[in-house]
């Protein structure tokens, strides 16, 4: 049972430090910002390669689905169907939760249009082939056995196809598509390495000398030092659950004035959608970690309190978690 409570609380912990590292921080919010606007520019101007890679940063930087259409549309008129083809596609599922009908029209409408020119590239690997160990790559993306046999969408160009495997040398072999193409690549059997001479064995040094006792347990216990360490990253948590939901009102608010009503209905200007993506997704990391932060704290008070080795003290704490969909919640009851 203890084995048990100690794993959930590392858990806790872990999926705690997660969601609060996975947020982009102020900075690169700004950044992506400066990118994103570097990135239309580029591609008004015709500098479409440039302003691909601006949008793809920002988008790395701060994840938005007002980016990703931005850079599917850029790496549509870069000629890269098939990487603007699956950009769509996530754009489309990203419109339908968000409740985006105007986003999800246009991701339909490309989607349609790209899916008769995507070239398809096909990789047989025969079960002779089928070594231990072998890792078969496209373009140095690694493709799993089950991928193996399936006509899979890729840009046009060349692509590299690459097989290695544990004590065998490395294939290579290129292949040329253009939209509309099609190639089927079948992966060899690998050559076998030569043998490596063995290695005469190294005698293992004896030491006369005794082990050296261990040094005497002192400070807080394991248990109390954990408590104390994930009552902190909570305390972090809360803070960073804090900052974004400030975040979300002042983007909120920016946003209701980019988008005035106009005979009853909601105008709003470009600006307007990207603030109110912003505020939604501040939003939701702040009841997110609000809700982590506090059950970080819990656990750890009850670790702490409910450490064995504090002598002295009656202890009888309880500890309640649950969770409403939205954001969880944590108490702390009991004697100590």
């Amino acid at each position: 049972m203890i084995r048990l409570r100690s794993l959930r609380v590392v858990s806790l912990l872990v999926l705690t430090v997660a969601a609060a590292q996975a947020q982009p921080s102020a900075e690169d919010k700004a950044a992506a910002e400066s990118l994103f606007r570097d990135g239309r520019r580029l591609m008004d101007e015709g500098k479409t390669a440039d302003g691909c890679r601006k949008l793809g940063e920002s988008q790395r930087l701060d994840p938005a689905p007002g980016t990703l259409l931005n850079l599917a549309v850029c790496h549509e008129k870069e000629g890269k169907v098939a990487t603007a083809w699956a950009e769509f596609q996530t754009a489309l599922s990203q419109a339908k939760k968000d409740g985006r009908a105007d986003r999800e029209d246009l991701a339909r409408e490309r989607i349609a249009a790209l899916e008769p020119l995507l070239p398809k590239l096909t990789l047989v690997v025969p079960t002779p082939s089928r070594l231990q160990g072998l890792v078969v790559t496209r373009n140095g993306s690694p493709l799993q056995a089950g991928a193996w046999g399936t006509a899979l969408a890729v840009d046009p160009g060349e692509v590299l196809v690459e097989a290695t495997a544990p004590g065998y040398k490395q294939w290579r072999h290129t292949v040329q598509l253009a939209p509309k193409g099609a190639a089927e690549v079948q992966v060899p059997v690998l050559e076998k390495l030569p043998d490596a001479p063995a290695m005469p064995p190294v005698a293992a040094e004896v030491s006369a000398a005794p082990a050296a006792p261990p040094p005497p347990p002192r400070g807080l216990s394991p248990r109390s030092t954990a408590g104390v360490a994930l009552a902190g990253a909570g305390a972090v948590s809360l803070g960073v659950g804090v900052y974004f939901g400030v975040r979300a009102l002042s983007k909120r608010s920016d946003s209701d004035e980019q988008c005035p009503k106009i005979d009853g209905r909601e105008r709003c200007s470009v600006r307007g959608v990207e603030l109110n993506d912003s505020a939604r997704s501040a939003a939701r990391a702040s009841n997110l970690t609000v809700g982590l932060g506090l059950l970080a704290v819990g656990a750890g008070a009850y670790l702490f309190f409910a450490d064995p080795s504090r002598e002295g003290r009656s202890r009888s704490p309880a500890v309640a978690f649950g969770t409403d969909g939205r954001s969880a919640h944590a108490s702390l009851g009991g004697t100590f």
